[in-house]
């Protein structure tokens, strides 16, 4: 890889890394913003809607206050001596000064900035609009009943009509003024609540919809780079693997590869006492091939004979390079018989054509068949010596190492040594 593509890997990744990193603290700093404006909003609503709470309050007490009044002035009337009559005027005076303060209290509460009474129309025209007007009747109301709590009179007769009018007022217009103030109050916060719970609807939407854009572009493109790397990384170590064990020159396997696979090859052999045979070849004059025509040369009729015993062999198959020009082609599954023609096969589609630059040569053969209990090197021995064996009987030749029936090494001398197989 040259140094301009490894630059624009280099760009490409920090890019990369920059869109990254800018979609992660967008998203972080748009839920950090919609917690805050959230926190916020809920905290004003909140607390709008217990100070609401707190106004129904008083005003609910407003109208006990004022209930208390009218049933004190009836105790008043009723009273019969003087102590009674002064502890009577004593709680009318109380409830009374109850009664002004919390009405400059909720008169102070239209005009506070925040307050639900500011931002209602409603509840002004309640207190000073007719047909209501409750902040001019409040004032009547307690102006009346501290004159009848200051009256010189003994007591105070049933029958007297501003008497009659004090109690009709507060129970019929007072009342009813303070019924409608603490109804507009219940409806402001409840109108409240029914905001509060949108924005809650919308924040849960909102970080809905910042986790699911989140996953789309940035754990998303994050997982499949991630996944990509891997499978890249996988396969970059498959093929460090391959060229681990492959012959740079002919694409066959090495040595290394050849220990891995036939020590697995005769173990499996017996384990399920399958056959195993190798056939093992090498180019005849090789040396004067590469005196002759250059090892440029020498090199392209290697991997021409690779090519070719390649694509005469199996898929089960296995071709090594087992060094210099000596090839070796493992045959699972395969017995004696069988390996010799494969060989035959061979030599013959190696002296049949020209290799490149208009060389002809041949190959020499050596096969044999595992033998129970034979290990790898004892094998690729007498393998071997078939293979030479072949070369001294004047090359281009098959020979096979035969192997010993039971008792017969004891009878032919010749058993187990190389036997040529007539060239067809």
């Amino acid at each position: 890889m040259g140094n301009s593509d490894q630059d624009h890997i280099a760009r490409h990744n920090r890019h990369y890394k920059r869109s990254l990193t800018l979609r992660y603290i967008t998203a972080l700093a748009l839920v950090a913003a919609l917690v805050v404006i959230s926190y916020t909003l809920f905290r004003h609503i909140m607390g709008t809607i217990d100070r609401a709470a707190a106004i129904i309050a008083i005003s609910g007490s407003q109208r006990l206050l004022t209930q208390r009044v009218l049933a004190q002035c009836l105790l008043l009337s009723a009273a019969d001596d003087d102590e009674n009559r002064r502890d009577i005027q004593q709680r009318l005076k109380q409830a009374v000064a109850a009664l002004v303060a919390n009405h400059e209290h909720l008169l102070a509460d239209l005009d506070a900035p925040g307050s639900l009474a500011a931002s209602s129309p409603e509840l002004r025209a309640i207190y000073f609009k007719p047909p209501y007007d409750l902040d001019k009747g409040m004032q009547l109301f307690i102006k009346n009943t501290r004159a009848f709590i200051d009256s010189d009179a003994t007591r105070p007769s049933l029958a007297d009509p501003s008497f009659l009018n004090l109690l009709a007022f507060g129970e019929n217009e007072l009342l009813r003024d303070l019924n409608a103030v603490i109804r507009q109050y219940q409806q402001l916060a409840a109108s409240r609540l029914a905001v509060l719970r949108r924005l809650e609807a919308g924040a849960a939407g909102t970080v809905l919809a910042i986790l699911i854009a989140s996953g789309l572009f940035i754990f998303r493109p994050m997982v499949r780079r991630i996944c990509a790397d891997r499978e890249s990384l996988q396969g970059a170590n498959e093929a460090l693997a391959e060229l681990a064990v492959t012959d740079q020159l002919t694409g066959a396997y090495n040595r290394l590869k050849f220990n891995e696979v036939m020590t697995r090859q005769v173990n499996r052999s017996a384990r399920y006492h399958e056959p195993l045979s190798v056939v093992m070849f090498d180019i005849d004059h090789f040396k004067a091939v590469n005196d002759t025509y250059g090892h440029g040369a020498g090199d392209d009729m290697l991997r021409e004979l690779s090519h070719r015993v390649d694509g005469a062999t199996r898929g089960v198959d296995w071709l090594f390079r087992y060094g210099g020009e000596e090839f070796v082609v493992a045959a699972p599954q395969t017995n004696l018989g069988n390996a010799a023609l494969l060989a035959e096969k061979l030599r013959l589609l190696v002296a049949g054509t020209p290799f490149p630059h208009g060389i002809t040569g041949s190959i020499s053969l050596g096969v044999a068949e595992l033998r129970p209990g034979e290990t790898v090197e004892e094998l690729m021995g007498r393998v071997d010596a078939a293979m030479y064996a072949a070369k001294n009987a004047g090359r281009n030749r098959v020979a096979v190492a035969e192997n010993c029936q039971e008792g017969e090494a004891e009878t032919n001398d010749r058993c187990g040594l190389p036997q040529l197989v007539p060239n067809e």
